[in-house]
């Protein structure tokens, strides 16, 4: 078999070229491993330095002036095994003092011509790389700071709305209640005064929640709570509408059923569903609210018989982007935000909202989780 040549820069400049090896620009010399004391240097080395450091000890022009020890050099023991023979070659990065520029260098063992062991240092320029990085990484603190100021400004403002908004709503609804009225019509711009100051609220809600849910301030807090009495809390809500519609409002939730997700955010979905059912029913009609299984999920479904989605509207339902909003039967608001924020919730969850509808006869929701409702026949205090 035929012996091999052993590998080093004599062999290298001969087979290659020193002109090819002196045009690279790279970095390339070779130092002696016990007294660094550099024994080559390439054409770009010499003109980055600005002289041939040949015969002269690279911690002298390496590293700063004012440094106790080289990183660069004394890495040279590390070349070798405890028998003297080459390892694997050490990687590093490094800024160059002469040019200020980032360098990231190969140092390996080669055989000398002389036979012994050399420390064998090959360095590319980084510089535009290293830039980049900081230039990603300062880009990721300023958006990450954006997103904490908007964040910040979005709850001051959801602050600032809300509070007046809550206190006004109190008394009109103490006036409603305590006083008497000598004309129909002054009730009915009164409650319309409340349902839209509500449906405001709600507004103002959904924009925190959406922004806090996106931004990671919520996560979902998984609990079991008794989704009848949920249910029953939501179908409060909506008493005053549903009696000026005369609707039927349908809990058809087994008592004891229990459903685990976090409750808030659960309450939330529902809210939102049976408003928009209820918004979009038509005079006398019905909106349902029950649980069934389906191939091992829950499935909350709200069902209502009323004007239907569009067709043109069916695919944007759930896209922030898209504007979907339409008026209910008797020309109630909407901000288009319910839907949007009630999927991004159960899909925080690891579920999904579904939805079939046909216009002019309806709509059903299907909320779909992970099977692990039960029932239970002893009231839990702490779920309801």
């Amino acid at each position: 078999m035929e012996k091999r040549t052993p590998y080093s820069v004599k062999n290298l400049v001969e087979g290659v070229g020193a002109d090819i090896i002196d045009g690279l620009e790279i970095v390339v010399f070779v130092a002696d491993i016990d007294t660094s004391v550099i024994l080559y240097a390439n054409g770009y080395f010499k003109s980055l330095l600005g002289f041939d450091p040949t015969g002269r000890i690279c911690s002298q022009f390496i590293h700063e002036p004012d440094s106790s020890s080289c990183v660069f050099c004394d890495i040279g023991g590390d070349l070798l095994d405890e028998q003297g023979r080459p390892v694997a070659e050490i990687k590093r990065e490094y800024i160059n003092p002469f040019d200020k520029k980032w360098y990231a260098a190969k140092d390996r063992a080669i055989r000398w011509v002389d036979g012994r062991f050399v420390r064998l240092e090959v360095a590319t320029d980084i510089s535009e790389q290293k830039q980049l990085q900081n230039f990603l990484k300062e880009a990721r603190q300023q958006a990450q700071n954006t997103i904490s100021a908007k964040s910040r400004f979005v709850a001051l403002v959801a602050h600032d709305l809300k509070s007046p908004f809550v206190s006004i709503l109190g008394m009109l609804r103490r006036i409603l209640e305590r006083e008497t009225f000598s004309h129909d019509v002054h009730r009915q711009f009164l409650e319309t005064i409340i349902t839209n100051g509500r449906q405001m609220l709600n507004m103002i809600d959904n924009l925190l929640a959406m922004e806090r849910l996106e931004t990671g301030g919520i996560k979902p807090e998984p609990c079991y709570f008794n989704l009848n009495r949920m249910v029953e809390d939501v179908f409060q809500n909506f008493d005053h509408i549903a009696h000026r519609k005369k609707l039927n409002l349908e809990n058809r939730v087994a008592p004891d059923q229990e459903i685990f997700a976090d409750k808030y955010l659960y309450l939330v979905v529902v809210n939102n569903l049976v408003s928009n059912a209820v918004k979009f029913s038509h005079e006398k009609g019905l909106v349902t609210v029950s649980l069934q299984q389906d191939e091992g999920d829950d499935c909350l479904i709200v069902r209502d018989y009323g004007q239907g989605i569009p067709a043109s509207c069916s695919e944007d339902i759930f896209r922030p982007d898209v504007k979907t909003s339409r008026p209910g039967t008797c020309g109630e608001p909407g901000s288009g935000l319910g839907l949007v924020f009630s999927q991004q919730i159960i899909q925080a969850h690891g579920g999904v909202i579904e939805f079939e509808s046909e216009e002019g006869e309806g709509t059903v929701f299907v909320v779909r989780l992970r099977g692990s409702c039960r029932l239970t026949n002893s009231r839990d205090t702490t779920s309801g």
